[in-house]
């Protein structure tokens, strides 16, 4: 029997499952909720601070 046959076999890919899905929805919610407070701020500052 060769080494490499005998060594476990590494995988890169993860299982489809709710605790991998899990922190890629959160940075997902995360990106969406922090684009939301950014433009609702830039309404905000623009209709208490006229520019023109």
């Amino acid at each position: 029997m060769d080494d490499a046959e005998a060594s476990p076999t590494i995988r890169a890919d993860r299982p489809d499952t709710a605790h991998v899905r899990a922190p890629r929805f959160l940075d997902l919610g995360g990106e969406l909720i922090s684009a939301l407070v950014i433009i609702a701020g830039g309404v905000l500052a623009y209709g208490h601070f006229p520019i023109a």
